[in-house]
C-alpha cells in the first residue's frame, strides 16, 4: 500500500500548497533563507573595501533598491529551494549564487548612491552624464537603445544595462569595481570611458566610504514587502495550476477551507485558530481514526499533523460558538480521508 506520507507530503503536493498560498502567509524569514549567507559575505566584503554603509535587506516581490534609500528588496522567489524550483519551472529562470552576488553588488551601488546623494555631486553628474532631475529621467519603459560597441560603459552581463540610465550606469560600475578589487584597471584598460568611471567610483568610495550616510536607513520606507503581498505565489509567478493539481495527491487545502475561514485579525476574541482546535483534540481525533477506520496510529498521526499544519499556514479560524461543530467536521474529514486511503491507497475518489 502507498505510504500515506507520500501522498500528504509529496513534493508535488507541497508545490501546489505553496503556489496557492498568499505570499504574506509563507512565513518567510531572511535570516533563515538561502540569501542570508550571501548577504553576510557581501557585508563582509563592503567592510573590507572600506564601506561603512549597511543596507537594509528585506523580502519583496522582486529585486531592487527603493529610490532615494538604502533599502534593498530581495525577490521572495529566491528565499528557499522549493520557491526557486517553482520559479524555474514557471518562468524559466532562477538566480544561482553568482546571479545573487551580482544583484547584491548592483543594488548596493544604488544604495550607496542614494545614501550619500551622489546624484547632487557635480563631478558625479558630469562623469555619468546626468541631465535634469535624476529620478525623473528614467525611460518610460524598460526598453532602451544601447550602443553595443561603446567603450564608455561596463558590461558585466553582456546586456548593456549600464546604458539605460546614469543611475544604472553607476550601479553597474560600482558592482564591477566591488567584484574586481585589484583587476579592474587591467580588465578595462582598453575602455577609456568605462575606466574613467571605475576610477571615479574608487575615488568616491575613498571619500564617502567611512562617512555616515546623508540619508539615514529607514526600514519603514519599503516597496512592496512580502507582508503586504496578498496575492498567491501562483498569481505572482503566473503559474498554470491545472498541471500541478493533477500531481498533488495530498492537496487538502480546499477541504480545510470549508471548515475554517480566514480572518484578517488573529486577535479577534470571537474566533479561534482552527489549528489550535485540532491540536487541543489531537489525541481524540487520532483514536477516533484508529477505532473507526483501518489506518494505523502512525498513519492517523501523519494525517492529523497535515490538517493542523495546513490550517496554521492558511490562517484559518472558526467562531468560538461553533467549536463543537468544527471538531465534528474535522473528525468527519479526517475519517473520510483515512477510509479512502485504507481502501484505495489514495485520498480522493
Amino acid at each position: 500500500m502507498t505510504d500515506i506520507r507520500r501522498l500528504l507530503f509529496s513534493r508535488a503536493t507541497k508545490k501546489l500548497e505553496v503556489l496557492t498560498t498568499p505570499v504574506n502567509r509563507l512565513g518567510l524569514s531572511l535570516k533563515s533563507s538561502l540569501i542570508q549567507p550571501q548577504i553576510d559575505k557581501h557585508l563582509a566584503r563592503l567592510k573590507r573595501r572600506g564601506i561603512k554603509l549597511r543596507p537594509h535587506f528585506y523580502f519583496g516581490e522582486d529585486w531592487g533598491c527603493v529610490s532615494g534609500t538604502s533599502n534593498i528588496e530581495v525577490g521572495f522567489y529566491d528565499a528557499e529551494p522549493l520557491l526557486k524550483e517553482l520559479n524555474r519551472e514557471v518562468r524559466g529562470w532562477t538566480n544561482d549564487p553568482r546571479d545573487v552576488d551580482y544583484l547584491l553588488r548592483h543594488e548596493t551601488g544604488h544604495a550607496f548612491c542614494y545614501a550619500h546623494r551622489l546624484y547632487r555631486n557635480k563631478e558625479f553628474r558630469n562623469t555619468f552624464g546626468v541631465r535634469g532631475k535624476f529620478f525623473e529621467t528614467y525611460p518610460a519603459t524598460d526598453r532602451y537603445k544601447p550602443h553595443p560597441w561603446s567603450r564608455d560603459f561596463v558590461n558585466p552581463n553582456r546586456d548593456h544595462y549600464a546604458q539605460k540610465h546614469p543611475d544604472e550606469d553607476f550601479a553597474e560600475t560600482f558592482g564591477v569595481w566591488l567584484s574586481l578589487p585589484s583587476n579592474w584597471k587591467k580588465a578595462y584598460r582598453t575602455r577609456k570611458g568605462a575606466l574613467t568611471k571605475l576610477k571615479f567610483v574608487a575615488e568616491i568610495v575613498r571619500y564617502y566610504g567611512d562617512k555616515p550616510p546623508q540619508v539615514p536607513p529607514n526600514p519603514g520606507d519599503l516597496d512592496v514587502p512580502v507582508e503586504t503581498i496578498c496575492k498567491t505565489v501562483a498569481e505572482i509567478l503566473g503559474a498554470p495550476l491545472t498541471r500541478y493539481r493533477k500531481r498533488a495527491a495530498g492537496f487538502i487545502d480546499p477541504l480545510l477551507k470549508k471548515i475554517g475561514r480566514y480572518r484578517l485579525r488573529s486577535t479577534d476574541s470571537g474566533s479561534i485558530p482552527l489549528a489550535e482546535v485540532i491540536s487541543a483534540h489531537r489525541k481524540f481525533i487520532v483514536e477516533a481514526l484508529v477505532r473507526n477506520t483501518n489506518v494505523t496510529a502512525a498513519q492517523a498521526l501523519f494525517l492529523v499533523n497535515k490538517l493542523q499544519t495546513r490550517s496554521r499556514t492558511l490562517h484559518l479560524y472558526v467562531p468560538l460558538s461553533m467549536m463543537d461543530k468544527c471538531l465534528v467536521d474535522v473528525v468527519c474529514l479526517a475519517s473520510t480521508l483515512a477510509t479512502r486511503f485504507a481502501s484505495k491507497g489514495s485520498l480522493f475518489p
